[in-house]
């Protein structure tokens, strides 16, 4: 584990990192079952990005464990085409205010 990680990718196992935009060791993605590990670093951590739901967990468990743990910084989630995504954003967005944690929602391009 890096000791000054910035990026951590959650349950997302075909995640990758653009080259050159973080150095490799300020980056991690994992699965879930292994987020307990990584909680100690929440405070060098400027972005979490995660899946809305997947079979290990969902978003408000991330929201929860991550302010829990002292995270406050910004939680990308990563979301199918949602009918309405305004109504999930704000869903989401209320329970992160909660936790000191900034909430985005993007579209994970559908793959064929």
């Amino acid at each position: 584990m890096s000791k000054t990680l910035l990026c951590l990718v959650i349950g997302i196992p075909e995640a990758t990192f653009a080259e050159g935009l973080t150095r490799p060791d300020a980056a991690a993605s994992i699965a879930f079952a292994d987020l307990a590990q990584y909680l100690p670093q929440v405070a060098t951590l400027e972005l979490v990005v995660a899946p809305l739901f997947c079979g290990d967990f969902d978003a408000l468990e991330i929201i929860e464990t991550l302010g829990t743990a002292g995270y406050r910084g910004l939680l990308r989630i990563t979301t199918p085409a949602l009918p309405n995504r305004q109504i999930v954003l704000r869903e989401l967005r209320s329970h992160a205010v909660r936790q000191g944690i900034t909430i985005e929602m993007v579209e994970r391009p559908q793959t064929s």
